[in-house]
């Protein structure tokens, strides 16, 4: 092999690992915030953040999707099923940040491990 073709197989070695790791940037850049914990994902584009686990409750507020919530622990109350939810469940996740409150489970996405209440 000739000096100018391993010259030129040398620089497209080198381009190809630089573009390959801009790449890999782009991809990691890309994920939403909130994929590092706990957010909200609902089907209907966000939540409310109840003062006790029922729908029958005061709201304390409104997450949109895509806000990350703190989740504190989990009760077992009222039954919320679709269109209200995104699936049939009675769990409910007590958070405290940005609002203290209670929201259904299926609206969490990347849920984390929490005790009882």
């Amino acid at each position: 092999m000739s000096k100018s073709n391993l010259a030129v197989r040398r620089r497209l070695a080198r381009v190809a690992a630089i573009v390959g790791a801009a790449g890999a940037l782009v991809a990691v850049t890309s994920m939403p915030a909130a994929a590092a914990g706990p957010y909200i994902n609902s089907n209907s584009g966000g939540a409310n953040i109840r003062s006790c686990a029922n729908t029958g409750c005061s709201s304390n507020g409104y997450y949109g999707n895509g806000t990350g919530v703190t989740m504190v622990c989990w009760v077992d109350s009222q039954w919320v099923y679709p269109p209200n939810s995104n699936y049939a469940s009675n769990r409910w996740f007590r958070v405290n940040s940005p609002t203290s409150g209670y929201i259904h489970s299926s609206l969490i996405a990347n849920q984390v491990s929490t005790p009882a209440c």
